[in-house]
């Protein structure tokens, strides 16, 4: 099983990939049709969260096909959690690719700035008018290269790879993504998460050291709650089987921290 979400995670992220680059070689295919920000997945329209939110507030209007449009993310992530981050995203894609390459041994901690940063960007846009992240989003930018090719702005995801290679893995996603924020603001109390086996743990800490989110998995932080992508590294790497999926699992807490091995002893 561990090694049945890896790769499954992978095929998923790819297959993602490929099938935001169908309109390049197949036009008028009836499967998708725009960017991560905004699309129709058969048909069916999708809105990024943010990218909704920021226009609303801009236009000082509420705009119902853009509503709708955001309810299904929405639903996904309140069910199986921050997971459009882990399996979906095609930056954090290309982060994991260049950390095949190169991981540095700087880690960075968790900290509250993208949630700051999305609170920022949200006010900004009500007062300019003007969805003012939506508009510079690297998520946005990859999407639109990979489907409409490249312009100047593709500086900005190339730079975000550049600091995963030099300086630390996971700096965009850990110090600035309003995107994960959100993401991570619905799936607060989310119905699928982690659970760890507090009986089967021998608080090793191997899940949190593989953990490119620096989550500690039986924390009952909101901090780590929120940021756990529910990408199943940690289940992959337990030697005691003690971490797997579950539903309506209650957050304890406490698994690796109240005993010996806590992330500021790494």
């Amino acid at each position: 099983m561990r090694l049945d979400i890896k790769i499954l995670r992978k095929l998923i992220q790819f297959s993602a990939v490929g099938i935001l680059t169908l309109p390049l070689w197949w036009p008028g295919n009836p499967i998708w049709l725009g960017t991560y920000l905004s699309s129709r997945f058969f048909g069916v329209a999708f809105t990024d969260p943010l990218a909704a939110l920021e226009v609303m507030l801009a236009s000082r209007e509420f705009i119902w096909p853009l509503f709708w449009s955001v309810l299904p993310l929405v639903a996904v992530a309140i069910v199986l959690g921050r997971i459009f981050c882990s399996w979906i995203c095609p930056l954090n894609t290309v982060f994991e690719l260049a950390a095949a390459i190169r991981k540095p041994a700087r880690k960075l901690e968790n900290g509250w700035q993208p949630y700051l940063l999305l609170g920022g960007f949200v006010l900004l846009a009500g007062a300019v008018s003007l969805p003012v992240f939506t508009m510079m989003s690297p998520i946005g930018i990859l999407s639109r290269a990979l489907v409409l090719g490249t312009g100047l702005e593709i500086i900005v995801p190339i730079l975000l790879v550049a600091l995963e290679l030099v300086y630390a893995q996971k700096t965009w996603c850990k110090k600035a993504c309003p995107v994960g924020a959100l993401y991570g603001i619905l799936s607060r109390f989310r119905i699928l998460r982690l659970k760890m086996d507090d009986a089967k743990c021998n608080n090793c800490g191997a899940c949190y050291s593989t953990c490119s989110m620096g989550v500690d998995v039986g924390s009952a932080k909101p901090l780590d709650i929120m940021n756990c992508t529910n990408c199943g590294d940690c289940i992959g790497v337990c030697p005691n089987d003690a971490i797997n999926y579950c539903w309506f699992a209650r957050q304890k807490g406490g698994a690796i921290k109240d005993e010996s091995f806590t992330s500021d002893s790494r």
